[in-house]
């Protein structure tokens, strides 16, 4: 930090090395416009420790408002402003501070980009976070209770109550008693052994700037109007942003299991394929050939089929030899022929199957085929039962 103000009851005060304040009082406008702390003496001040199994600190809120639930249903205000001192094991620790909404600062004066603290907690240091700290100077009440670096009691007082303490005759000491009575009574009794003391303007302000320095954590308390609004803006926000989060987190797990669905199907697809793919190959090929991949297996046949190149045992010259030996002059199947039903082609040979009304027209095919060059032979003929024959035609191409 930069500089270091005190908030009096009329104006602010700088405070300077020297170990008095400045004298030249000035109104909030006369503030830097960033890195200045400035030290509030709140007078409805007071500080809880809290420490619950949770950490986001929207829960934290909640937790607090159902605490002080009492305190906040009163006639006047209360800001309740929590601060996380650390988390361990996905909960949270600190202290939440309660300030009536009133005397928070924030309207005409220019804190954005400066830190208000409460003045007991600059006090932190010189007790190093574990004791009691009392400071009285200027008109101004003090005294605060420290635990492991955590404020656990603060109190402060304005210049006439500073005055009217003293008549009363309590004073520092009265104020020490006030602390001591307090550590003793939350079972914090080690607390009392280490107590401070101060009264000048440069203990205040050594105090503030070896706080600063030593409990950097402490730099995020900021009890001001707009510190508090950009907390809660960030809050919202964060929400917002968790909860988008989570949607899309949803969604993502819906979209991988939609598309590890597909995944399966598409496999599953492929499985069927490939099987259906070699049970077609198979039914070609013969049951006794291994098939390992049916496209590329069949892709070989087919080459070996059309063999080196030549139309010695192409496909097509056979093909065209049945197309001549079954049809007439008008490009017809000639009346009374066999139906074919069945050829396996081996590449120098092909296998007919078919029916037929008479034996004539079986013969009459075989001529027509034992011509061209091609040798035809037939095989078994059978009678079919309601009528017809079945043959089988062997026909072979003739070797020059």
């Amino acid at each position: 930090m930069s500089s270091f103000f005190l908030k009096t009851g009329d104006g602010f005060r700088l405070l300077e090395n020297g170990g008095s304040p400045s004298g030249e009082r000035s109104t909030g406008n006369s503030l830097p416009s960033r890195g200045a702390l400035v030290l509030y003496p709140f007078r409805t001040l007071s500080v809880h420790p809290f420490s619950f199994p949770f950490r986001p600190l929207k829960d934290v809120r909640s937790a607090l408002s159902l605490r002080f639930l009492p305190l906040l249903s009163g006639e006047e205000a209360v800001d309740i402003i929590p601060w996380i001192s650390g988390a361990g094991g996905g909960g949270a620790e600190g202290a939440a501070w309660c300030v009536a909404a009133s005397e928070v600062p924030g309207d005409g004066v220019p804190l954005q980009g400066n830190i208000c603290w409460p003045l007991p907690l600059a006090l932190a240091s010189m007790v190093d976070g574990e004791g009691i700290a009392v400071f009285r100077g200027m008109g101004i009440t003090a005294s605060a209770v420290f635990s492991g670096g955590v404020p656990v009691f603060c109190r402060c007082g304005s210049e006439e109550e500073g005055v009217r303490g003293s008549e009363e005759g309590g004073g520092m000491d009265g104020d020490v008693r006030l602390c001591r009575e307090f550590a003793l009574a939350s079972g914090r009794e080690g607390l009392a052994a280490s107590v401070w003391t101060g009264t000048s303007p440069g203990e205040l302000l050594e105090a503030a700037r070896q706080t600063a320095a030593r409990f950097p954590a402490f730099l995020s308390v900021n009890i001001s109007r707009p510190a508090l609004e950009a907390a809660l803006a960030r809050e919202r926000t964060a929400r917002v942003l968790r909860n988008f989060s989570a949607a899309a987190a949803f969604l993502g797990a819906v979209f991988c299991a939609v598309q590890f669905s597909l995944s399966l199907q598409v496999r599953s697809s492929l499985e069927r394929i490939s099987a259906e793919a070699a049970a077609l190959y198979r039914e070609i090929a013969g049951p006794s050939e291994r098939i390992v991949d049916p496209l590329s297996q069949a892709r070989g046949k087919l080459a070996e089929l059309r063999g080196s190149g030549g139309d010695d045992s192409s496909l097509s010259l056979f093909l065209g030899h049945l197309g001549r030996a079954w049809t007439g002059g008008d490009g017809g199947r000639k009346s009374g022929f066999p139906v074919l039903d069945q050829m396996r082609y081996t590449g120098e040979s092909a296998e007919l199957t078919g029916t037929a009304q008479t034996m004539e027209a079986i013969q009459a095919l075989r001529t027509a085929a034992d011509s061209g060059g091609f040798r035809a032979s037939l095989g078994d003929i059978q009678q079919i039962p309601g009528g017809g024959l079945r043959f089988s035609l062997s026909l072979r191409r003739e070797k020059p």
